[in-house]
């Protein structure tokens, strides 16, 4: 190996290490003094699926009993992710939640060092030396990549974008180099098939190699140009692709990617036959891509039709609305488009991730000018790479999720933006015999671009190195370990093929860290499973439709927490087909838009439960909260846990005209004081009142003295104290009382 050679690695290796170190660093939030806590969500769902696959290898978890409780679910996740984190667990010896939670916190820091070297080997083979190792560079400091890659981030986005990325490499090689086309086109096939295994979604990816086909193809005929090279190329892959996929082709979690993958096979073959054919009848090119668009429309058209078969339709509904969010839109926060209104193009805007995207597309204008100055051999693969990146930005304005693959495009754009504005201006200067005094401010004038550059993003990841925290450190996880310590331990968790005794409500946000963190099974996780049905709960404005609602769950626990009743208001209503103009008014008259909570909000059960801690319900008794933290005049817990229990029935005889109400003073277990209260009402000539709370001082949160009975009217009232045990309220029994 030469020295340059030498050299070369050795800066590639220098900006690896310096990503890699830097995504341990912003992610070190995640080491906690209770352990291993990563930052989101999904990321505790494939913790357990990973446990589960070192204690089963290679066997995974594709049915669980602990979501959907307590019908359970079908996971649809493929596997490779988590296989992949299990098998070199195991490999380093590591069979302890802890040692594999350690590695698994580790390994996406890895996969973002080597997605770095996979850009700079791209934009090497796309452009040149020093333009790859800007590009590296900008990757190792993209904040929306770091967010992926991060020590932590244990979600299989970061083995995604890898290979998304080594597939246009390995096509980019092939093209390049046409000695070793079938191995790379081969190999390429490979990371495709490992891409399917990986993400659901990967059609999304692989069908951009169909539209390139399509766009290379055209010009190819406009220039009396055969397609050969680029056909034989894709077909390869994704023929090697197929055959790999062939094993599970019928599995839910991988049907979508194999189907499609032949769809885009037969497609680069009709195009290529249509093309030919074109070609040698001399037919003008501009035929080749309205014969595309009216077949496109035939297609569309034909899968609208009833009782056609193959359910075209429907598969083509729902990538749209997998790409473009659809019905996601307002219930998940990372399907929301980039920019949907004025506000929101102006944040953008005004945000270092605006300039970022501002100066990516100059990039893209750059590279389009570029490609057109090319020779003829390059313009395949570059114009692959254009195609590539027209599409990421397309899917990042589409869903704001795409930010972590895009900031790859915005780091080879930037990284391209830079030399071809250097060189355009050194050759201009150099054509007007510029002297060294200017070509000296040429060069410090590079500097400044290059700081104006980098500096955003190095900003952002400093700000995320400060402010990345767990979402469910402090006062979420005390309360997922009040839980585990403090409520029946459910069955079947480490190999839930049957349902367990019992449920928790939840809103879907905290679904999986409920699972992971406290073994319990829930309604509702991030899978949106049972997530209508626990909108509805929290929505409810009477009592029996929210039982009914917990009845038919079998759910024992109601967790609700502050973000749920402020925050996840418009997305509840979404889910439960309500329009949130119901609970809430906006007035956007002033600067500042004021929003006023309207009587129904006050009915709803949620409200119920975590504003006024269950006063006058049935059934829902406060049992834990989390520490005093949010406002003030009261100060307000972020977390709560109710218990639904059958709760005891006290019947008092008393008069017609009389009032009837019972009373309990209580403590919390964080010692704040507050009472229930709850009024009877007339059954058979007597009152009832169902109350939650016994009065035996079994718990945290309990009774400091009996309840007291009230009973009277205008002429007076009368009262009575009474205990009511633990065994009364939860085997329902009645209590009778006499005025």
């Amino acid at each position: 190996m030469g020295q340059g050679k030498r050299h070369e690695s050795a800066e590639l290796l220098s900006i690896m290490l310096f990503g890699f170190l830097l995504r341990l660093y912003v992610g070190r939030q995640s080491l906690t003094e209770n352990g291993l806590l990563p930052v989101g969500f999904d990321e505790y769902y494939h913790l357990r699926r990973i446990l589960y696959t070192v204690n089963h290898f290679p066997n995974t978890l594709w049915f669980d009993s602990y979501l959907n409780y307590p019908h359970g679910l079908e996971l649809t996740w493929p596997p490779l992710f988590d296989q992949l984190l299990a098998a070199i667990s195991l490999m380093l010896g590591q069979h302890s939640r802890e040692g594999v939670e350690m590695v698994s916190a580790i390994l996406p820091a890895v996969m973002g060092a080597l997605t770095i070297a996979v850009v700079y080997y791209l934009s090497r083979e796309l452009f040149d030396r020093n333009i790859a190792l800007l590009s590296a560079l900008m990757v190792a400091i993209a904040p929306w990549h770091i967010t992926r890659t991060m020590l932590g981030a244990t979600d299989h986005h970061c083995l995604e974008i890898l290979l998304d990325v080594a597939a246009l490499l390995f096509v980019v090689l092939a093209l390049y180099r046409k000695e070793r086309r079938h191995l790379f086109a081969a190999v390429a096939g490979v990371t495709f098939a490992a891409l399917a295994y990986t993400w659901l979604g990967a059609d999304i990816y692989l069908g951009i190699f169909l539209v390139y086909a399509a766009v290379q193809m055209t010009l190819d005929l406009k220039h009396g140009e055969a397609s050969t090279e680029t056909t034989t190329t894709l077909l390869a892959a994704f023929g090697v692709a197929i055959i790999l996929m062939l094993p599970f082709a019928s599995a839910v979690w991988l049907k979508p990617s194999f189907l499609g993958s032949i769809f885009f096979f037969i497609g680069i073959l009709l195009l290529y036959a249509l093309a030919r054919f074109m070609n040698e009848r001399g037919i003008h090119w501009v035929a080749f891509p309205l014969t595309m668009l009216a077949s496109a429309c035939v297609l569309v058209v034909t899968a609208m039709l009833p009782g056609q078969p193959f359910k075209m339709y429907s598969f083509m509904q729902s990538g749209a609305d997998y790409i473009f969010g659809g019905r996601m839109i307002g219930k998940i926060a990372e399907a929301e488009p980039l920019v949907y209104d004025a506000n929101t193009l102006y944040n953008l805007m005004t945000s270092p991730l605006g300039l970022s995207i501002l100066l990516s597309l100059a990039g893209l204008v750059a590279l389009i000018l570029y490609i057109r100055r090319a020779p003829s051999g390059a313009r395949p693969a570059q114009l692959l790479f254009l195609v590539w990146t027209v599409a990421i930005l397309i899917l990042t304005f589409a869903q704001i999720r795409f930010l972590y693959l895009y900031s790859i495009v915005i780091g080879m754009l930037v990284g391209f933006l830079f030399f071809a504005a250097n060189d355009a201006i050194s050759k201009k200067m150099a054509k007007n015999k510029t002297s060294v005094e200017g070509q000296r401010l040429l060069v410090a004038l590079a500097a400044v671009f290059l700081v104006v550059i980098i500096a955003p993003s190095a900003l952002q990841t400093a700000v995320l190195s400060n402010y990345e925290k767990p979402s469910v450190a402090g006062d979420w996880y005390d309360s997922l370990q009040w839980l585990i310590q403090n409520s029946n331990t459910t069955s079947h968790y480490d190999n839930p093929v049957k349902a367990p005794e019992y449920g928790v409500m939840c809103w879907w946000d905290y679904g999986n860290w409920i699972v992971y963190l406290s073994h319990r099974p829930v309604v509702a996780n991030n899978f949106q499973a049972g997530a209508e049905d626990s909108a509805k709960f929290y929505l409810s404005e009477s009592e029996d439709a929210a039982t009914a609602i917990l009845d038919s769950r079998r759910a024992r626990f109601v967790l609700i927490d502050y973000d749920t009743v402020f925050g996840s208001l418009d997305s509840l209503a979404k889910w439960a087909n309500m329009s949130v103009s119901r609970y809430v008014k906006l007035d956007e008259s002033e600067s500042t838009p004021k929003a006023t909570l309207l009587p129904p909000m006050f009915n709803t059960t949620m409200a119920r439960l975590y504003l006024s801690d269950g006063v006058g319900t049935d059934h829902f008794r406060l049992v834990y909260e989390s520490a005093q933290a949010l406002g003030s005049n009261p100060s307000r817990a972020d977390v709560k846990i109710f218990e639904y229990v059958p709760g005891a029935l006290i019947m008092v005889r008393a008069s017609p005209d009389q009032r009837v109400v019972a009373m309990l003073n209580m403590t919390s277990n964080q010692g704040r004081s507050f009472t229930y209260a709850n009024r009877g009402q007339i059954k058979d000539g007597e009152f009832a009142i169902r109350v939650p709370y016994s009065t035996e001082p079994m718990h945290a949160t309990h009774a400091i003295e009996p309840y007291t009975i009230f009973c009277g009217n205008s002429e007076g009232v009368k009262t009575q104290k009474i205990n009511v045990s633990e065994k009364d309220i939860l085997e329902g029994k009645k209590i009778m009382v006499n005025f």
